[in-house]
């Protein structure tokens, strides 16, 4: 948001704080939120609004949170809907016919769906998060990008799942970019380059270690999306880099691998 505090904005409910894209949040059809790290239960190195339990905190704590997030939006905890994140290239569609309850914790890294009442969401700690909307026929879509789901163009391969199955025009799709680790913060080995094999000039940088590099993860899915048909004026990034705000958000590289994971959640009202 350094670059762009006019885009998104910090808001709050009670003691949870969060950011929303104002170009969202000017359609009444939707909620948004990326949250915060503030606002929870959770104790130690997953303060405080943690929503995973595989990074070991404890089941009581995160149910409380989910019980935060649901009370805040006043959105059912049954009506949320995450994923198994597995870094790979997966998109659960989600339609009027689906059984959400068959497909829920599923092995996916994105979500899109065209059913009101139903915040889809993704958890993050430096990986990329990024919410789509078709304004024009009221689908949904989020996205968790890190670098292996970033190298097989996920975020390029949701637009593109609006278009085949929904009829969406990739330039009506309205895109938000949130919080992820930066290039400032972001060193990365041969293998992740090599993965990449992004024609985007600029994502690396080399590092002051040899035989490593700087990445910018955020502005590769940015260029990924535009090649995907999306407008520059359509998509909005929110600038943060979570290893340097660790004060605001959870960071897997900055934290050394033991922290929690903040939520991101999308719904069409």
């Amino acid at each position: 948001m350094e670059g762009n505090r006019a885009v998104f904005i910090y808001s709050q409910r009670g003691n949870l704080k969060y950011l929303e894209a104002v170009l969202l949040k000017r359609y009444n059809s939707i909620v948004h939120a990326f949250c915060s790290r503030w606002g929870g239960v959770s104790q130690g190195r997953f303060s405080n609004f943690n929503f995973s339990v595989s990074e070991g905190d404890g089941d009581e704590q995160v149910v409380k949170n989910w019980a935060i997030l649901s009370d805040a939006f006043k959105i059912p905890r049954e009506s949320f809907c995450t994923v198994n994140q597995v870094h790979d290239d997966g998109i659960l569609i989600i339609d009027e016919s689906t059984d959400v309850n068959a497909v829920r914790n599923g092995d996916y890294d994105a979500i899109i769906t065209n059913r009101s009442g139903l915040a889809v969401g993704i958890k993050t700690a430096d990986c990329v998060p990024v919410f789509l909307f078709d304004p024009i026929r009221n689908i949904i879509g989020v996205v968790h990008a890190g670098w292996r789901g970033t190298a097989k163009r996920i975020a390029a391969k949701a637009v593109c799942r609006f278009v085949e199955r929904f009829s969406t025009k990739a330039e009506d799709l309205i895109v938000a970019v949130g919080p992820a680790i930066g290039p400032c913060c972001y060193e990365v080995d041969r293998v992740v380059r090599d993965a990449v094999k992004d024609d985007a000039a600029g994502v690396f940088t080399p590092s002051a270690n040899h035989g490593r590099w700087m990445f910018d993860l955020p502005r590769t899915n940015r260029l990924q999306i535009l090649n995907a048909g999306v407008p520059p004026i359509n998509l909005v990034e929110a600038g943060i880099c979570t290893s340097c705000h660790r004060d605001t958000f959870f960071s897997h590289r900055g934290e050394g691998g033991h922290t929690g994971r903040q939520i991101s959640f999308l719904m069409i009202r």
